[in-house]
């Protein structure tokens, strides 16, 4: 198994101890000011029933797949969580918590996590998506005595790669396997790898879009559990990544807007789908839109090597015009982002870091920050990306 938006985590470490801290934000724009911190692997962010909750992938768990010629030492378990913030006090506690979360080891120090990543809220329900896919589990034994170990395998069957719909009391119901589908899907494409990873969703009437990472499909899921395939984005470079690897969607009022990590962005009608040039999108991992037609993308690094710390930023674009401006930048491992209900853009960072942080790096863990936006009609803000 091999898993996509992994962070090397390792380099990571060894590139920040000689980074200057940043100075926050750009030039004329307001500077990102902090929520919350000690999250774990934070990821997407979103506001469901008025309160800000934020996705955390975890950090795996002690069951592991020993390295091999082609993959790291890999370790899984039920780490991964949904929490309710306090945007006043920074405090937050879980919605839903002991989610199946896998971290890849390559060296010494914490792993790179995957569990919940996207989400978000429309209807009542929370949408959650966790990453990767089953079948990566489906022949893990433990030892007979061992009920830690089968919790966890079972939770790995039945939730790696599912669309998970959450209620505010903390239940939730698996929706579609949609990594399952995702994996069987790339089967047999040429130059594709045989893999899944859905990273991204949003939900809309009727069923949600998910961004699979892994499998480099625009899916479509009803609310009934049916998984069909919008587009699949094919092998486009010999750069880092290697594909597509498309990891958010946003939606304004006259399209669906896909980004993804190797830095496209694609404006989706139905199942045409069209490259649209922006030479301010990097490695996009979320974006979110502010119901004025303008959407907002997080790059996660922007040099063109494989993840550099403090390089983060948060691009504007106005999909009305076409133009697009870095509002917020030096940012450390920034992730998804949201408009919420106070006309603020709401952001994930440091979202490679464990709840207790890695020196020089992230002291603080997972971070959550808030960032105020300019509106140029204050008055007729709808903000219709608010659905829950």
């Amino acid at each position: 198994m091999r898993l996509k938006i992994r962070i090397p985590l390792a380099a990571s470490l060894l590139l920040a101890a000689g980074t200057l801290m940043p100075s926050p934000g750009v030039a004329a724009a307001a500077a990102p000011v902090a929520v919350a911190s000690g999250f774990d692997s934070p990821r997407g962010v979103d506001f469901f029933k008025g309160k800000l909750v934020v996705a955390e992938a975890g950090h795996g768990g002690t069951n592991c797949i020993p390295a091999s010629a082609t993959n790291p030492l890999t370790c899984f378990g039920r780490s991964s969580q949904i929490s309710w913030v306090n945007t006043a006090s920074g405090t937050h506690t879980p919605l839903v918590d002991q989610l199946f979360s896998v971290a890849e080891f390559r060296g010494p120090g914490p792993g790179e996590a995957l569990g919940v990543d996207g989400i978000s809220a429309r209807g009542g329900k929370l949408l959650a998506i966790e990453g990767v896919f089953p079948q990566a589990f489906a022949n893990f034994s433990c030892a007979a005595s061992d009920s830690g170990c089968a919790a966890d395998v079972d939770a790995a069957k039945k939730e790696a790669g599912a669309l998970l719909s959450v209620k505010s009391s903390g239940s939730w119901r698996n929706v579609a396997s949609v990594g399952a589908f995702g994996f069987d899907y790339t089967a047999d494409i040429p130059n594709q790898e045989h893999d899944s990873n859905p990273y991204s969703v949003l939900a809309v009437n009727g069923g949600s879009y998910v961004a699979d990472a892994g499998s480099n499909t625009l899916e479509f899921v009803s609310n009934g559990g049916h998984i069909s395939v919008l587009h699949y984005f094919p092998f486009r470079q010999n750069a880092f990544p290697s594909d597509e690897v498309p990891d958010c969607i946003a939606a304004t009022d006259d399209a669906l807007w896909v980004a993804t990590l190797a830095g496209h962005l694609y404006r989706v009608h139905g199942r045409s789908v069209t490259l649209v040039a922006n030479s301010d999108l990097k490695h996009v991992t979320g974006c979110t839109a502010d119901g004025q037609g303008n959407v907002y993308f997080v790059n996660m690094w922007t040099t063109p090597t494989p993840p550099q710390p403090f390089t983060g930023n948060i691009v504007k674009l106005d999909t009305e015009d076409g133009t697009s401006s870095v509002i917020a930048a030096g940012l450390n491992f920034p992730n998804m982002d949201v408009v919420g209900p106070d006309g603020n853009l709401y952001f994930s960072a440091d979202s490679i870091c464990p709840t207790t942080g890695i020196p020089g790096l992230c002291a603080q863990g997972g971070t959550v920050w808030k960032l105020a936006l300019p509106h140029d009609n204050d008055g007729d803000d709808d903000r219709s990306s608010r659905r829950d």
